[in-house]
C-alpha cells in the first residue's frame, strides 16, 4: 500500500460505538454455538454407552481427538490466519466446526459397525474449527476495543460463550424428550453449529464492510510457539505451566466423565447429573470477572491461586468418602474454576518479556493440550480397568482418586510459585500495580 493509501486509511473516522457492539454480539454468538457444540456430547455419553457398548477408554478418546487436533493447531502456528486475514479465517474455521458438529451426529448411524470412529472423525474436525475460530475471534476483540473497554468485551464475550457450555449441561433437565436416545441432542448441537457458522459469516460482513468505510485496526502477526524459548524461561513461569497443565487435566476431564460418574456412582437421574454438572461454568462465567477485578486492586496473584488450586482438591474425596451434598463440591469445584484461570493467565505477563509472550502462551496451551488429553485416555483406561458402572459404583473410586491426585500436583505448583514469590527472586505477582 502506497504512502498516500496509507493517509487517505487513517484519515477516516473510527466505526460507531454501536458498531463495534455488533460485531462483538456476533463473534460471542458465534463462540456460544462453539462451546455448546463441544459440551453436548457429554450429557449423551450414558447413551452412547447402551447404543453402542462405549467403553471408558473409547469416551476418554473422543476428547483426545480433539486435542490431538488443538496441539496441530497451535504447531501451525496462526500463520494461516496471517495470510487470509480474520474475516475469512473466521468463515473458514467455524465451516470446518460446524462439519465437525454435524459429522458427530451423523457418522454413528451411517456407520454402525463404526460408531466410535466416525464421532472420532466429527470431533478432530471439531477441534481444528473451535481452537482455530477462537484463536481469531479473540484477536478480533483486540482489535476493536481499546484500553479501558476491551476488559469488559472479553469478559462478556466470555460469559456468552460458557452460557454455551452451561446450556449444554442444563440440556438433559430442560429438553428431556431429546433424551431417549443418543442421535437428537447431538442433532440439536450439529444445528448450533450450524449456527456458530452463520454468526461466523455475519462477521464477517461486519468486518469487510467496516474495513471499506471506517479506520479499523490491522490485524497484527498472530503469534506463534518459538521452541527455541524453551530453555529461556525463567522457572517461576514453570511453576506457572506446571498448575495450568494440573489444573486444566483435573477440570475438563472431569467434565467429560461427570454424567456418567453421577448417574453410575450416585444413582441420580441425567437430568438431575446436568443440573449439578452447570454449576461449574455457571459459576466460572459469574467469578471470572469479578476475581478478576479483585486481583486487580489487591495483588497476592500467586496466593489466589494457590488458595484456588488448594480448593480443587477435596470435592473429589468428598463425592467419594463423604455424604455431603454433591452440590457442595461442584460448587467448590466451580469456584476454583472462577478463581484459578483469571489470575493463572494474566500471570504470565509477570513472569515474561512482552516480545517473548505470544511464545509463553502458545507453549503453555500446547502443555495444556497434552496433559489434558492424556488424562481423558487415562481415565477412561481406569474406569475400564476397575469396572466401574452401575452395578460397580465402587469401581468409580480409582477414577476420583486419580482426579484428587492430579489437582494435588497442581497445588504443589502453586505453592512452588508463591514461594518464590518471597524470595528475592519476585517478580511482582504478589503486588497489586499493574
Amino acid at each position: 500500500m502506497s504512502e498516500a493509501a496509507v493517509a487517505t486509511a487513517d484519515a477516516r473516522p473510527a466505526p460507531p460505538p454501536a458498531y463495534r457492539w455488533v460485531v462483538l454480539l456476533s463473534c460471542s454468538l458465534a463462540m456460544f454455538g462453539c462451546y455448546y457444540a463441544f459440551d453436548a456430547l457429554y450429557p449423551v455419553t450414558p447413551l452412547l454407552e447402551k447404543a453402542f457398548g462405549f467403553t471408558g477408554e473409547q469416551v476418554g478418546l473422543l476428547d483426545t481427538s480433539y486435542n490431538i487436533a488443538a496441539l496441530l493447531t497451535l504447531i501451525a502456528g496462526g500463520v494461516l490466519i496471517d495470510r487470509i486475514g480474520m474475516a475469512a479465517s473466521a468463515v473458514l474455521f467455524g465451516s470446518i466446526g460446524a462439519a465437525g458438529t454435524i459429522l458427530i451426529a451423523v457418522l454413528p448411524a451411517v456407520f454402525p459397525g463404526a460408531p466410535w470412529a466416525g464421532m472420532m472423525v466429527g470431533r478432530f474436525l471439531l477441534g481444528i474449527g473451535s481452537e482455530l475460530f477462537i484463536v481469531a475471534v479473540t484477536t478480533v476483540v483486540g482489535r476493536w476495543f481499546k484500553g479501558k473497554e476491551i476488559s469488559f468485551a472479553l469478559a462478556l464475550q466470555l460469559l456468552i460463550a460458557r452460557l454455551g457450555s452451561w446450556a449444554a449441561d442444563k440440556s438433559p433437565d430442560f429438553a428431556k424428550e431429546l433424551f431417549g436416545s443418543w442421535q437428537p441432542p447431538l442433532l440439536v448441537a450439529a444445528a448450533l453449529g450450524v449456527t456458530w457458522f452463520g454468526f461466523a459469516c455475519v462477521y464477517a460482513f461486519l468486518e469487510r464492510t467496516a474495513s471499506r468505510r471506517w479506520n479499523v485496526a490491522r490485524a497484527g502477526a498472530t503469534d506463534k510457539l518459538v521452541w527455541s524459548d524453551l530453555v529461556r524461561f525463567d522457572l517461576g513461569y514453570w511453576w506457572v505451566v506446571g498448575l495450568c497443565v494440573a489444573f486444566y487435566a483435573t477440570i475438563f476431564p472431569f467434565r467429560t466423565f461427570a454424567n456418567l460418574y453421577f448417574i453410575e456412582a450416585k444413582g441420580i437421574t441425567p437430568e438431575a447429573a446436568g443440573n449439578l454438572k452447570s454449576v461449574l461454568p455457571l459459576l466460572s462465567m459469574i467469578g471470572m470477572p469479578l476475581f478478576g477485578l479483585l486481583v486487580d486492586r489487591i495483588g497476592k496473584r500467586a496466593l489466589l491461586m494457590a488458595a484456588g488450586s488448594a480448593l480443587l482438591v477435596p470435592p473429589f474425596l468428598m463425592m467419594v468418602y463423604t455424604q455431603l451434598p454433591l452440590t457442595l463440591s461442584m460448587a467448590m469445584l466451580g469456584l476454583a474454576f472462577a478463581l484459578v484461570p483469571a489470575v493463572l493467565w494474566p500471570a504470565v505477563t509477570y513472569l515474561v518479556p512482552d516480545a517473548r509472550l505470544g511464545s509463553a502462551y502458545a507453549l503453555m496451551t500446547f502443555c495444556q493440550q497434552v496433559g489434558w488429553a492424556g488424562m481423558s485416555w487415562g481415565m477412561g483406561l481406569v474406569k475400564d480397568a476397575s469396572h466401574a458402572s452401575a452395578q460397580n459404583p465402587g469401581g468409580w473410586t480409582p477414577v476420583m482418586l486419580m482426579l484428587a491426585g492430579l489437582a494435588a500436583v497442581g497445588f504443589v505448583f502453586s505453592f512452588l510459585l508463591w514461594k518464590s514469590e518471597h524470595g528475592p527472586k519476585a517478580r511482582g505477582l504478589e503486588t497489586s500495580k499493574a
